[in-house]
């Protein structure tokens, strides 16, 4: 139906571990759930879910630029998607971990 299925090389992008601002790697430990990015706390897989789409054309690397131009709405939608996962009454553990 018109959909292109796309398969990253996740070795290579390394999402977890990119800053788009400064365009460089920082490794994390995986139990670190949360980047700081210039001060602004950002949900790591969320991050990797922005940067990945993202993605340049050699599927192993992520353009940066238009991160950049993205990046003021996608922290919009992030941080009223954590405010509503907060206040939900599902899961009173989260609030330590979000």
């Amino acid at each position: 139906m018109g959909k292109e299925l796309i398969k990253v090389n996740t070795k290579e992008v390394k999402a977890s571990q990119y800053n788009h601002l400064n365009g460089e790697y920082s490794k994390k430990k995986l139990s670190q759930r949360w980047n700081d990015l210039d001060g602004m706390k950002v949900q790591r897989d969320l991050y990797s879910a922005f940067l990945i789409q993202h993605i340049a054309d050699d599927h192993k690397s992520i353009e940066q630029e238009m991160c950049k131009e993205d990046f003021e709405k996608f922290m919009v939608l992030h941080d009223k998607e954590i405010e509503r996962l907060r206040n939900t009454t599902l899961k009173p553990a989260l609030k330590n971990v979000i």
